[in-house]
């Protein structure tokens, strides 16, 4: 594969807003339903929101994101909690699903959040024939002497 360019970070950032401004407006049509299609709804949106994160997890690997064990936890932690209720929302426990939506918005609002700043901060990867990627060495700021 070959480097990725040094804009690559700054795309990718704007185009995981665009599909989380997608969703968004997704999670937000769903919650303005009335319960019956709300319940009805629901486990298409948890699907939606699995497939976003998906996405994203993708993206940031490829970017070499630090922190992207720690954010696959998290996710994994939301994703789980949305699949374990989908049955009594399908029930009609409209409340539960509401509240748990609504919980999920807040989360993945700040997620947008951090990952913009993640994805500005990215270093490049550098991937080398038939190994795996390798970080580019940190820039020397200004008026410091590497050691020889």
């Amino acid at each position: 594969m070959a480097p990725l360019p040094a804009s690559a970070p700054h795309t990718a950032a704007a185009a995981l807003r665009r599909a989380r401004k997608l969703l968004f407006v997704r999670i937000h049509h769903l919650a303005s339903l009335d319960d019956g299609a709300f319940c009805a709804g629901f486990e298409a949106v948890v699907g939606a929101i699995e497939a976003d994160l998906a996405h994203e997890d993708t993206v940031m690997e490829t970017l070499g994101f630090d922190g992207l064990h720690e954010r696959l936890a998290g996710n994994a932690l939301l994703l789980a909690s949305l699949h374990r209720i989908i049955p009594q929302v399908e029930s009609g426990a409209a409340a539960l699903g509401r509240a748990a939506l609504a919980a999920a918005a807040d989360l993945l609002s700040l997620h947008r959040l951090t990952t913009d700043l993640a994805l500005v901060l990215a270093r490049p990867v550098v991937t080398a024939p038939h190994h795996a990627p390798v970080r580019q060495p940190p820039k020397v700021m200004p008026g410091r002497r590497r050691k020889g």
